[in-house]
């Protein structure tokens, strides 16, 4: 799935609510954010963000546009810090732009926080309008930068980034119930063209490569703990015993008793 875009006037200068660096540490998408403007957010964290209908996992160096009036959350491992700017909505008249609610510039990242960082700074000098003035025309300037950059980033620069991304999130939370559709649209590409840059990467398919590391890690409990086999099986994501011991004993060649007993010398 293509990321969905805010379609921006070329010549609209913006007008800025708020600017600065802010602390978030929300988790498990419990809050909802919700304002009458639009937000530019650089994101100096990993995790997860949920806008509307649509989901985008964050690194280091990530853009979203938050759309007025729509619902964002969020899902942090820890907490971090974002650059944000709050920019009030104008109807578009004339050539329009594409900011893209989710794009990744993580090799920008430096030069993008420079100028949240200079845009913050100037739109918070009280009693300065110049300064404000000048911060609105910094911000027009950025958001058509980063239009541009994210209309120009190579197919294939994208599709990496976005595999990183799948390929990290599986290694992460391997043992959440992952659907294939909603990995696509995690990493913002259609489900086929994420299976196939996937099996040219690792040569194997997507939920292959999630059961080889469910039961490289359920191989690793056994040996090193006493947890029950159907508490493993849980743990790893497949709540199903019988399931479990069945794809165990396919990968690996062995039951998972056997396995633990293999381990502990055990006949």
């Amino acid at each position: 799935m293509n990321s969905p875009v805010l379609r921006w006037p070329l010549h609209a200068v913006p007008v800025i609510r708020v600017a600065g660096l802010f602390p978030l540490d929300e988790r498990n998408f419990k809050t909802t954010y919700r304002h009458d403007t639009h937000a530019l957010h650089l994101h100096e964290y990993a995790g997860a963000i949920r806008m509307d209908r649509h989901r985008f996992a964050l690194r280091p160096g990530d853009v979203t546009v938050s759309v007025s009036r729509g619902n964002t959350q969020y899902d942090l491992p820890r907490p971090g810090h974002h650059w944000c700017v709050h920019f009030c909505p104008v109807k578009a008249h004339g050539p329009v732009t594409a900011l893209p609610w989710h794009v990744s510039l993580a090799s920008q990242r430096n030069y993008l926080a420079d100028r949240m960082a200079e845009i913050a700074w100037l739109h918070n000098q009280p009693r300065r309008p110049i300064a404000q003035a000048r911060a609105a025309l910094l911000l027009q300037d950025l958001l058509l930068l980063i239009a541009g950059l994210a209309a120009h980033a190579p197919r294939a620069r994208r599709s990496d980034a976005a595999i990183d991304k799948l390929i990290a999130l599986l290694e992460e939370r391997f043992a959440e119930p992952w659907i294939v559709p909603q990995l696509a649209e995690t990493v913002g590409l259609t489900q086929d063209h994420m299976a196939r840059c996937f099996r040219q990467r690792l040569g194997q398919t997507i939920p292959r490569y999630l059961l080889q590391r469910r039961v490289a890690h359920a191989r690793q409990l056994l040996e090193i703990t006493d947890l029950p086999v159907n508490r493993i099986a849980a743990r790893v994501g497949m709540p199903d015993a019988q399931h479990f011991n069945k794809q165990f004993r396919r990968l690996t060649g062995l039951s998972p008793s056997a396995a633990r007993s293999a381990r502990s010398g055990k006949s």
